[in-house]
């Protein structure tokens, strides 16, 4: 599987939701399984819900609106 390596930066208190951490390098996977289709390129949203998902620490509230319904 091929991954895309992101740097990615928190700023204006985002980064209290992830460990006080400004900056995070994180690994995702380059295309996203979808059901009964083929496989998409990673794209935002996808970027969004792994992060909630994955490094997120507290109040995801704070951090994605409607619970980040796709």
């Amino acid at each position: 599987m091929v991954e895309l390596k992101l740097k990615i930066v928190f700023g204006g208190g985002l980064e209290l939701l992830f460990s006080n951490e400004r900056a995070h390098s994180v690994a995702i996977p380059s295309t996203v399984p979808q059901r009964g289709r083929k496989e998409k390129p990673a794209d935002m949203n996808f970027l969004i819900h792994w992060l909630r998902d994955n490094l997120l620490k507290e109040r995801p509230e704070l951090f994605m609106e409607n619970d980040g319904a796709l």
